[in-house]
């Protein structure tokens, strides 16, 4: 499986340098105006969206049909707090001692993982899939140069025309 398709937008800040068409047609979705979350977001992931949507809109990455992937990240990333929050220091469980028919300690189980440890990776790989297609890790960006646009007709930087002022 190759790589995944690069957005026109991005082909164009980059320069295009593989200068393979660019899709003219690509649909262009407004950005997202009302931040508020997501209705059916639970209140852990609220607090994660507020906190990020407006850094991406500011960056005027967050588009309205963008919303979904966003709530999946940010429910994601509610996790994963969650589950270090559970988790703390204790890596690992100890083992359980119970006492037997006789009365007698037995060691029923030895040191396991703590299950958070697992939630802990899974939500984290998940947010970072979301979050590297919002450009928000530092790998992603420095893949990004912006070129100032010119005005609309192309000549914003130049000497004025002397027929036409």
């Amino acid at each position: 499986m190759g790589r995944p398709a690069k957005p026109s937008a991005l082909k164009l800040v980059t320069g295009n340098p593989g200068k393979r068409a660019i899709n003219k047609q690509e649909p262009e979705p407004d950005l997202l105006e009302d931040l508020a979350a997501p209705a059916w977001l639970p209140a852990r992931a609220v607090v994660v969206w507020d906190e990020i949507a407006p850094k991406l809109r500011n960056a005027k990455v967050l588009t309205e049909i963008d919303v979904e992937a966003l709530a999946q990240g940010c429910v994601a990333v509610a996790n994963f707090r969650y589950a270090v929050a559970k988790c703390g220091d204790d890596l690992v469980k100890p083992a359980r001692i119970e006492k037997n028919d006789a009365g007698k300690p037995v060691q029923v189980a030895g040191e396991s993982m703590n299950p958070w440890l697992i939630v802990n990776s899974m939500s984290h790989k998940q947010a970072m899939a979301v979050f590297q297609k919002f450009g928000m890790t530092p790998a992603d960006r420095s893949r990004l140069t912006i070129q100032p646009q010119g005005d609309l007709f192309g000549n914003g930087n130049q000497e004025k025309d002397p027929y036409f002022g």
